[in-house]
């Protein structure tokens, strides 16, 4: 029997194997097939998920840089600058041996220069050269790779930095920073506020935490800028991307930096002698609202930061409080307004009794008898402002107070502006009031409210902002004009107001005798205010605890400026309170009204005597301002930036048009002294360290070193002959 054969296992294997083969070759060809449809796609779009591969591939040749933007500078009415932005320089000694250039130059201070680089640091930065030598000892003794100097190294300037750069002294090094510079130091520094440095997207800014510096920020803040560079050249793209840097708006401010110069001092020595919690003064010019002089104490220098935290709230508008006998002169001027107010009427002063409640006049009940209101007025009377918002009704007192502004914002662009409240519930809260107290101000509330008394019946918003200009564009932006925000009384009324408040001043029992300016009749109110606390007000007569002001405006009968001035809780010399108050008053009111409208110069005769300023320390653009605004003939000695020296002294006595020598030291050259006196070439041989020779008298008419003679060249003297005029 044959028997039948099987199918080999290896045929059957085979085959698998070729099915397998031709599924394979089936997905390869699938996946190519996809593979192929998708770069088709990418070719012909260029897009991946919605990221276009052009542009990716084209940003590995690019790059990006932002460009800072300048903040905007605040200056004064005129032009001097009072915040800028520059950049500050650190300075360190080098004091590692390692330290060489390629060509195995020291770049590193040595042990034999310590007392020479001491003394070139000293002549520069101030200060003894001790002090610079000492620190680099110290530092070499604990090995330190390189030494600071602390406060006198830093925060340098450019000009010093330059200065030291100059001297090429070996193993010196700086390093930069952006900062806000306050060239004036305490000037109006709680106004202008300050900076503070932010770090921001990897980059660093600058932005203002207080005052000016702060309500103004985003007109100072620039948008920086965007460059990008590739380097592809076919890349056309690029221009797209570049943003062009906008530096920050300039802020011009209304303040007039000679006023302001001098009621820094005032005040400074208010302050020193009477050591109060807190003052202000603000000075406005009636005519337009502008703010020409402000302070306030304890303030800070916003250079060196010294005196930050003493008084952090700005006394201007941050803070109200109950103004006290001031505010008689608004409850005056709504009673005559009214017809309420008649000056020769007779009421019995002292005490004046409220439902169950009281008001007193300040001498402790006692009054002067039976008085007139005019007298009440002058003697600042509050059974008198009592009885006149008894006789208005309080529905009428309260429309005033709403009309004089009271209780808002003045919109002058602060931040963080108080508005004060007020108790007007009962009769006895209605009548306190009308002499300031259950009422709190601020001074900008305040003086606006004067203004409309000062300014014929129109109250003016106070206005800080000059003007803002755009330095991209050289163009002005913004250029406020006077701001008529009410006329709470009519011209009449205003122009009576004044006059009753001349009464505080010129009559026998006006309290404000000591606000007298000589020849020029002035007008205001002074006053007094208890604090009020959680417990009630503090005791009346104890000075150190009370509110002391005074508002004032001259000529009375058409006022220039207006001033109000504030100083709260002195705590040393109370007896001192109206003369240094006063003083403050008469030195600045009395300056301002000399100060010519067009120029801001010095209005003098022809034979007055000026003082001669401060100028040491300031810039020579500057310093050659304020000596002109003397009426003193500046010389300026040397190439250099800033004043060194000065002669005459400042606080001199000198006839107008005399010569004031500003000395730079640095360059200085001989001067033409044609005609010059005696007492000018001796001021300026000694200030520029040169030997004079002097023949004759009267004035020079020649001398042995031509105009333009460089000093540096080696000369020491200087031969000079006067003859007289006559001869």
């Amino acid at each position: 029997m044959v028997k039948k054969q099987r199918m080999p296992k290896r045929n059957q294997a085979d085959k698998n194997s070729r099915n397998t083969g031709k599924l394979l070759l089936i997905l390869m060809i699938g996946v190519l097939v996809v593979l192929g449809i998708r770069f088709s796609s990418i070719s012909i779009t260029k897009e991946v998920k919605g990221h276009k591969l052009d542009q990716a591939a084209q940003l590995i040749y690019q790059s990006q840089n932002d460009i800072p933007a300048k903040r905007g500078e605040i200056f004064d009415a005129v032009g001097n600058s009072l915040a800028e932005s520059s950049t500050t320089y650190t300075l360190a000694a080098v004091l590692d041996k390692n330290q060489k250039s390629a060509k195995g130059n020291p770049m590193y201070v040595k042990k034999t220069q310590d007392a020479k680089v001491g003394k070139q640091l000293a002549g520069v930065l101030g200060g003894e050269a001790d002090f610079y030598e000492t620190s680099i000892k110290n530092g070499r003794k604990s090995k330190l790779q390189q030494v600071q100097f602390g406060t006198a190294g830093s925060n340098l300037s450019v000009q010093k930095y330059k200065q030291l750069k100059s001297m090429n002294i070996p193993g010196l090094t700086f390093t930069s920073s952006e900062s806000r510079l306050y060239p004036n130091g305490t000037f109006a520094s709680d106004l202008i506020g300050i900076t503070k440095k932010e770090h921001r997207d990897g980059g660093q800014t600058i932005s203002g935490v207080s005052g000016m510096e702060q309500s103004w920020n985003k007109k100072l803040t620039g948008r920086n800028g965007v460059k990008t560079t590739s380097t592809d050249s076919t890349d056309h793209s690029v221009s797209k991307k570049n943003l062009a840097v906008k530096n920050g708006y300039d802020v011009y401010t209304t303040i007039n930096m000679k006023l302001q110069s001098n009621l820094e001092k005032s005040m400074q020595q208010l302050s020193d002698d009477m050591k109060p919690k807190a003052a202000i003064a603000v000075m406005m010019d009636t005519k337009t609202g502008k703010i020409v002089a402000t302070t306030q104490r304890p303030t800070f220098n916003a250079q060196t930061g010294e005196g930050l935290g003493d008084l952090w709230t700005n006394q201007l508008y941050g803070t109200a409080f109950e103004p006290g006998s001031v505010l008689k002169g608004i409850t005056l001027a709504a009673a005559i307004d009214t017809d309420n107010w008649n000056p020769n009427a007779l009421y019995k002063s002292g005490t004046l009794k409220i439902g169950n409640k009281k008001v007193t006049d300040w001498n402790n009940g006692e009054g002067w008898g039976t008085i007139s209101y005019a007298r009440g007025i002058a003697a600042s009377s509050n059974v008198a402002m009592a009885l006149t918002e008894q006789k208005m009704g309080p529905k009428t007192w309260q429309k005033y107070l709403n009309k004089f502004q009271f209780l808002k914002s003045t919109k002058s662009g602060f931040q963080d502006e108080a508005v004060g409240n007020m108790q007007f519930q009962y009769p006895i809260e209605q009548a306190n009031t009308a002499f300031g107290q259950g009422i709190s101000v601020t001074p900008l509330q305040m003086i606006q409210a004067y203004s409309a008394i000062a300014n014929n019946g129109k109250e003016l918003r106070p206005q800080i902002i000059e003007k803002i200009v755009d330095p991209n564009t050289k163009k002005v932006v913004s250029q406020p004009k006077p701001d008529v925000i009410s006329k709470p009384i009519s011209k009449e009324t205003a122009k009576a107001t004044r006059e009753q408040l001349e009464d505080v001043i010129y009559s026998e029992h006006g309290l404000g005798k000591d606000y007298a300016i000589p020849n020029v009749k002035t007008t205001g109110k002074s006053g007094t205010a208890q604090i009020a606390t959680a417990l009630g007000y503090s005791a009346p007569g104890n000075n150190s605890d009370e509110i002391h002001s005074w508002m004032g405006m001259a000529p009375s009968d058409n006022p220039r400026y207006l001033m109000y001035i504030v100083t709260k809780q002195p705590q040393k010399n109370t007896e001192n309170i109206t003369k240094d108050m006063s003083d403050v008053f008469k030195t600045n009111m009395q300056q301002a009204l000399d100060l010519s409208d067009n120029d801001n110069k010095v209005v003098v005769s022809e034979n007055q005597q000026v003082k001669v300023p401060t100028v040491v320390g300031g810039s020579i653009s500057d310093a050659r301002k304020e000596v002109k605004a003397n009426h003193l003939t500046p010389v300026i000695m040397g190439d250099g930036d800033a004043v060194k020296s000065q002669s005459p002294m400042a606080g001199d006595e000198s006839l107008i048009d005399q010569r004031v020598f500003l000395n730079t030291g640095k360059n200085i050259t001989v001067p033409n002294m044609h005609g010059w006196a005696k007492s000018d070439v001796l001021s300026w041989a000694q200030m520029a360290h040169v030997k004079a020779i002097i023949k004759g008298n009267g004035f020079v008419t020649t001398q042995s070193l031509n105009k333009g003679t460089a000093l540096s060249d080696g000369y020491h003297e200087i031969t000079v002959e006067f003859k007289k005029p006559n001869e």
